[in-house]
C-alpha cells in the first residue's frame, strides 16, 4: 500500500510469482481498472490465470511475456504504477527438470522460459574458456584468476564427455575446493546467463519513462547485488539535477531532475517478516516517483 501512488488506474506487475502482489493491490485499490501480469513461466502463468480470473475478471490482463515487452503489450497506454520482482520462484528451485538447484540432481536447463533455445548446458558445454571467465567475474564476482580457473576446468571435463546434470556440475566444482555456498554462486551466474537477467533488468529501466503515466510509482524488489546495483545506480541518476562529472564548472549535461526517491533507503524485511520467510532477508524494495 505505501509504494503505490493514490487512486491507480492502469498498473503493472511483473514477479515472476503467483500473482500474490497482484491480488493485494486489486483488493487494497478499487480504482486499479486494469492490471498488467506478466510471466515467462508458461506453467506459472496458466495455474495464476485460472486461480485469479474467477475473482477480479477483466481487471487483470494476462500476458505469457517477458517484462521487456511492456512496451509493446501497453502500446498507447501508460502505467500509474509498476511493480517489479526479481525473485526467481521457488517451484524452479524444487523441479529436478528445471536444473536451477545445487540440492537436487537433475539436467541443466535453469531456463524461465523452456522455449528459449539457450539452456544452461549449452552455455557450460560450448562456451569457450575467455567466455565462461567473464560469466564468473560479472555474475559470481569472483577474480579474474579464479574465474579462469573454473572456467579452464569446465572445459578440460566436458572434452571427455558433456556435463549434462546439476550434479556433475556441483561435483567438479568441488574438486576445485568450491563450498555450498560458492557453488550456489555459480549456479546463479549461469541462471542470469540463461535468462539474460542483468541485461534485462538494464532494459526495463530503460522503458520506464515511456511506459508511465505523468503523475507515477515504480517499485523494484531486488535479491542479490548485482540487480541491486543497477537498480540503485539508475534510481539516484534519475533522481539528481544534474549528472556532470565532479568539478565541472558549468552543468553541460542538461539533465532536469523528473523523480524522486519516496523512500532514502531500501525498504527491508520486517523482524516478524524474516520469522515467517527467511528467504526475504535479501530482498530489498526500492520506490521511485515522478515529481
Amino acid at each position: 500500500r505505501f509504494s503505490l501512488p493514490a487512486n491507480p488506474k492502469i498498473v503493472v506487475d511483473w514477479t515472476l510469482w503467483h500473482g500474490w502482489h497482484t491480488s493485494n493491490m486489486l483488493r487494497l485499490f478499487s480504482t486499479i481498472q486494469k492490471l498488467y501480469w506478466f510471466d515467462l513461466d508458461p506453467n506459472i502463468f496458466q495455474e495464476t490465470k485460472e486461480r485469479l480470473q474467477p475473482e477480479f475478471g477483466d481487471r487483470v490482463i494476462f500476458e505469457n511475456k517477458s517484462y521487456t515487452e511492456i512496451s509493446k503489450v501497453l502500446w498507447n497506454e501508460k502505467a500509474d504504477f509498476i511493480l517489479v520482482d526479481l525473485w526467481v520462484n521457488l517451484e524452479h528451485f524444487k523441479d529436478w527438470s528445471r536444473g536451477f538447484s545445487t540440492n537436487i540432481d537433475g539436467k541443466l536447463d535453469m531456463r524461465f522460459d523452456n522455449t528459449n533455445w539457450k539452456s544452461a548446458y549449452d552455455i557450460v558445454n560450448h562456451y569457450s574458456v575467455p567466455e565462461l571467465t567473464k560469466i564468473f567475474e560479472d555474475y559470481a564476482e569472483f577474480t579474474s584468476k579464479k574465474s579462469e580457473e573454473i572456467a579452464k576446468k569446465i572445459v578440460e571435463t566436458r572434452k571427455n564427455k558433456p556435463i549434462e546434470t546439476t550434479f556433475e556440475l556441483k561435483f567438479l566444482l568441488n574438486e576445485l575446493g568450491l563450498g555450498q555456498k560458492a557453488c550456489a554462486v555459480i549456479f546463479q551466474a549461469f541462471r542470469i546467463e540463461t535468462n539474460k537477467e542483468i541485461d534485462n533488468v538494464k532494459m526495463l529501466l530503460g522503458e520506464i519513462p515511456n511506459i508511465l503515466s505523468e503523475w507515477w510509482r515504480c517499485g523494484i524488489i531486488t535479491f542479490h547485488s548485482l540487480e541491486d546495483r543497477i537498480v540503485k545506480n539508475t534510481f539516484k541518476i534519475a533522481c539528481t539535477d544534474c549528472i556532470c562529472p565532479p568539478k565541472t564548472p558549468i552543468c553541460i549535461c542538461g539533465h532536469k531532475k523528473k523523480c524522486e526517491l519516496v523512500n532514502r533507503k531500501p525498504i527491508v524485511a520486517s523482524d516478524k517478516e524474516l520469522k515467517e520467510n527467511s528467504r526475504s532477508s535479501s530482498a530489498k524494495l526500492r520506490v521511485v516517483e515522478r515529481i
